[in-house]
């Protein structure tokens, strides 16, 4: 089994591609790139056979068995797999003689699945019901598309969470990514990343699934003005959690935001801890994105998810000194057996008027390739309207640091296949644009 996959193929295709693999190894984790070259240098910074290739699906450049007859002469891939649609003889013919392992054909999956009678799931949104500890959410709207509406905002101070009906949460189409953000101390800026990240994806019409993994002392929910999240300790007990029960132990943030933890009662996150990567999985299947916060020390449960991520996001700021913690949390992960490849470096609170040193870390163990991000500092107007629970808020208004952070999702997501069309527009750098401020919010409302 080949958990590890660099994908390439066409922008647009990378779902199908990811939906090809499934077919082959239905719990690998991909990583889609766009250009010939691009897919040839990931294999470079990886043990040769521990990462597997798929290719195909690309509509310029190189073509897909060129290429896939490339990559396997390189021969540092587990496996080469070729995707395509109505393979002939010859081209299967073709394909093996160049070394290829296997050719998938889109079309006969598509036939299978009709010849099964069985069309494929669709997402349906959550809709909010009633919480132990709070009073009736509001309802929600699927006039759109199938899509979640805007609930009716509660006054100031008094949101509670509304709980997801697990039976309205159904299987998705697709493997959403999942991106974890870690660090190596506290005060960084993790989880303001994290919230304003799931309020533009949710703004972008993607169906966003955030987990708490700060057990014992998370406060994601604040950013959105949850007061009283719901205890996600609930999962635990005798077995593997139902479905049922995993749908039932969400926090609606938003119309199409919802969040999982962190606990009650801070003693008690050991009991969840064994249920992590189930409840990644269950997410993978029903959301488009999965966005985990994380404690500053690595916990089973921080683990899991970093071994689970597509992306591991390690975020730090410019104080002197910052590298050493964050370079310690990549050791670690790479010992932890991720990819190199699937590190990034965030430097979180940076100077827009210091250009940064780009090279800094590039020495430290998983750093060597980390790709390096800076997200501005958007002063205290961002940390005001966090703590006020205005995520959503802040992130529909433009500024230098949501500009950045919207830069660095995007990026993110394109790199996996998962950018949204509509989105796209996020790719490019936004020039100085005025800030948010809650007391623009206060006196708009007024």
């Amino acid at each position: 089994m080949t958990e590890m996959w660099i994908g390439c193929c066409g922008r647009g295709r990378g779902r199908d591609l990811a939906r090809a693999l499934r077919s082959v190894e239905p719990s690998s984790t991909l990583v889609v790139v766009h250009d010939a070259m691009g897919m040839r240098n990931r294999f470079a910074d990886e043990v040769p056979g521990d990462v597997g290739a798929i290719v195909g699906l690309s509509d310029e450049g190189v073509s897909d068995l060129n290429l896939a007859a490339a990559i396997a002469h390189d021969g540092r891939a587990a496996r080469v797999v070729l995707v395509t649609s109505s393979a002939s003889g010859s081209f299967r013919s073709r394909a093996r003689q160049a070394g290829v392992s296997l050719v998938v054909d889109l079309d006969r999956l598509d036939n299978q699945k009709d010849e099964s009678g069985r069309a494929p799931a669709r997402f349906a949104a959550p809709q909010a019901t009633s919480s132990p500890s709070a009073s009736q959410g509001a309802p929600v709207s699927e006039s759109d598309g199938g899509r979640p509406g805007e609930a009716p905002s509660r006054a100031e101070g008094e949101r509670e969470a509304a709980v997801a009906a697990p039976s309205d949460i159904s299987a998705g189409d697709g493997s959403a990514p999942v991106l974890a953000f870690a660090s190596g101390r506290g005060g960084v800026g993790k989880t303001a990343l994290v919230a304003v990240c799931a309020a533009l994806a949710g703004s972008w019409g993607m169906r966003v699934a955030l987990v708490d993994l700060d057990l014992s002392c998370g406060n994601l929910f604040a950013c959105f003005g949850i007061r009283q999240p719901v205890d996600i300790t609930r999962i635990s007990g005798d077995g593997s959690p139902s479905n049922e029960l995993l749908g039932r132990s969400c926090a609606r943030c938003r119309d199409n935001v919802y969040l999982w933890g962190p606990c009650e009662r801070p003693e008690m996150a050991e009991l969840v801890m064994p249920h992590v990567t189930r409840l990644l999985g269950y997410l993978r299947e029903r959301f488009d994105l999965v966005l985990v916060d994380t404690s500053t020390t690595f916990t089973d449960a921080v683990a899991q998810a970093v071994q689970a991520a597509d992306r591991l996001v390690l975020v730090h700021d410019g104080a002197v000194g910052a590298i050493g913690p964050v370079s310690r949390a990549s050791g670690l992960a790479v010992r932890l057996g991720v990819a190199r490849t699937r590190i990034v470096r965030v430097e979180n609170f940076a100077d827009p008027r210091s250009r940064g040193e780009p090279n800094l870390g590039r020495a430290e163990v998983g750093l060597e390739g980390a790709r390096l991000f800076r997200v501005m500092d958007g002063g205290g107007e961002v940390s005001e309207c966090l703590s006020s629970g205005h995520a959503v808020e802040l992130a529909s208004e433009p500024g230098e640091f949501v500009d950045s952070v919207s830069l660095l999702l995007a990026t993110l997501l394109n790199d996996l296949g998962a950018l949204p069309e509509s989105a796209r527009f996020a790719l490019e750098p936004s020039g100085h644009k005025p800030r948010f401020s809650l007391f623009s919010l206060r006196k708009a409302a007024n």
